[in-house]
């Protein structure tokens, strides 16, 4: 029987890879083959995201990091739970590379082609990488390290590019958030 649970298991991890797979592949050929105005007008030529950076960050970045914290804090417990949890670190690393490429927001050219940004993108990216690593590990001190160096490269872009925009160290409590 438990043989049978984990072809099961096996079957469920493959299919839900080639989708993110193809997800990907197919945010690629989308940003390789944008019409972007936005892109356009700025004299950019390369690929461009169909969205703005701000959405990115939202709607990708920020919703996959507060699952993170709150993990650290409240074990994971469950198989599901880790599965989760390595699923929202793959966000954070497609969010850290997408970010790299200008969208339609009215700053995103211009973030863009700015060196730091570019590194803190990649740093982003490099981030997530190593939660994916400390997730797979199933180790909650890598966990923590990952998600400190998250909040480092956070807090730094957003001193830098986002200033009206409230930081961690700017909160009074943690966000309440649960798997």
């Amino acid at each position: 029987m438990q043989s049978g649970t984990m072809l099961v298991k096996a079957d469920f991890l493959k299919t839900r890879l080639i989708k993110i797979s193809m997800l990907a592949l197919s945010l690629t050929a989308l940003v390789a083959c944008s019409d972007n105005q936005s892109a356009s007008q700025s004299g950019n030529q390369g690929p461009a995201l169909p969205v703005s950076l701000n959405d990115v960050m939202v709607a990708l970045v920020n919703k996959a990091t507060d699952p993170d914290w709150t993990a650290v804090w409240n074990n994971p417990q469950s198989d599901r739970d880790w599965r989760e949890l390595e699923h929202l670190a793959f966000q954070v690393q497609t969010g850290g590379g997408l970010m790299q490429v200008a969208g339609t927001g009215p700053m995103d050219a211009e973030w863009v082609a700015d060196a730091g940004w570019q590194r803190l993108a990649a740093q982003l990216e490099q981030d997530g990488i190593r939660a994916v690593n400390a997730v797979r590990s199933r180790n909650i001190e890598l966990m923590q390290r990952a998600g400190g160096q998250l909040i480092e490269t956070c807090e730094s872009c957003h001193q830098q590019f986002a200033t009206d925009l409230p930081r961690l160290d700017q909160m009074t409590e943690r966000p309440a958030v649960s798997l």
